[in-house]
């Protein structure tokens, strides 16, 4: 939509692995009147460009292993050649109202890309956020039929980048799934701080999530309560070797009983 005459719109790029809580995010920013996001294509930017102009940018390859595994070919998303990032903003530019102050946009393969974003949009700001690695993994398998194990190296590989993102984003906020959904109102506050042309933001609003419509809640101990020992073992043993993500995240494992 045409852009009208005054302040330019700030980019909000939600930079957010697969099964880790970014549609919620988008949705509660979404609550801002000064709000414009994707309406369509769960809201992702990389499905507007490959539907307008399938050359512009690589997106996951949806007869393959990278659809929700995108880190298994981490050199094809983290290819400068491969984006062109004109083109790119005219897609994202004419499904966005341009009228808004603030542009959101999220695409999970973006956390390996990140930096290139913002080499190529100003104003922008960055909101970085992970998963717990138990209820990460039990969800891609759940999507897509993945072993744990291949689900747990995808975490591991995408929150190494995180850790990239958190230290190399410049105007950008970094918390987890788990702090929004223990204290909504407290990680609205900083987002609002990080960006102020939001007005404001309702966390009180019921979302549909998860084939729900409810207030922001945790959805990890419903992902653990499908999980038997066995599938706890087989997650150790892919973390084996990780603790410092794990650290630097803040999780912990957990053991099975």
């Amino acid at each position: 939509m045409e852009q009208s005459v005054g302040k330019p719109p700030l980019y909000a790029f939600v930079i957010c692995p697969n099964n880790s809580g970014s549609t919620l995010l988008v949705r509660l920013l979404a609550t801002s009147d000064q709000v414009s996001v994707f309406d369509s294509m769960n809201h992702e930017g990389q499905w507007l460009v490959h539907r307008d102009d399938p050359e512009a940018m690589p997106v996951p390859d949806t007869e393959s292993e990278e659809l929700r595994n995108w880190t298994t070919n981490e050199a094809k998303f983290g290819d400068p050649q491969r984006y062109h990032w004109e083109r790119i903003k005219a897609v994202w530019h004419r499904a966005w109202d341009l009228r808004k102050a603030v542009l959101v946009e999220k695409s999970p393969p973006m956390v390996v890309a990140a930096p290139l974003l913002q080499e190529h949009f100003a104003p922008a700001r960055f909101i970085v956020s992970c998963r717990n690695p138990y209820a990460f993994a039990e969800g891609v398998r759940r999507k897509r039929g993945y072993p744990l194990s291949t689900a747990t190296a995808h975490w591991v590989r995408s929150s190494r980048l995180q850790l990239r993102n958190r230290a190399v984003l410049r105007d950008s906020l970094f918390f987890r799934y788990e702090d929004l959904c223990r204290s909504p109102e407290a990680t609205a506050a900083k987002i609002l701080e990080l960006i102020p042309e939001l007005g404001r933001l309702d966390v009180g609003r019921a979302f549909d999530i998860m084939g729900e419509h409810s207030p922001i809640r945790d959805f990890n101990g419903d992902s653990l309560g499908r999980m038997s020992a066995e599938d706890l073992k087989e997650i150790n043993t892919a973390l084996a070797g990780h603790e410092d993500v794990l650290d630097a995240l803040g999780y912990e494992r957990i053991e099975p009983r």
